[in-house]
């Protein structure tokens, strides 16, 4: 049986975290954020279960179709503009 580690959180409105599920390591937790905020941009925590600590945090600004989705913003008939969008992942 595989020994689940680590709980992955995601921050609801008003900064309630809400659980997503529990993954065996830390890559596995961060594999699994990059997928989740591709559909689901936000912030995501990874709490270890054994010390009950916050042991990582990532803020998904945009999942990268979003990003390239808006990367030029039409200001108006005829014109864009290239925007940048903040970075991927903050982990702490």
């Amino acid at each position: 049986m595989v020994s689940l580690s680590y709980d992955l959180f995601k921050r609801a409105e008003g900064g309630v975290p809400v659980w997503v599920e529990a993954v065996r390591d830390l890559e596995t937790a961060r594999s699994r954020i990059r997928e989740l905020s591709a559909e689901a941009p936000g912030q995501y925590l990874v709490f270890s279960q054994r010390s009950g600590r916050l042991v990582s945090s990532a803020t998904i600004v945009a999942s990268p179709a979003a990003r390239a989705a808006h990367n030029v913003v039409k200001n108006s008939p005829g014109e864009t503009e290239s925007c940048a969008l903040e970075s991927d992942t903050l982990w702490k």
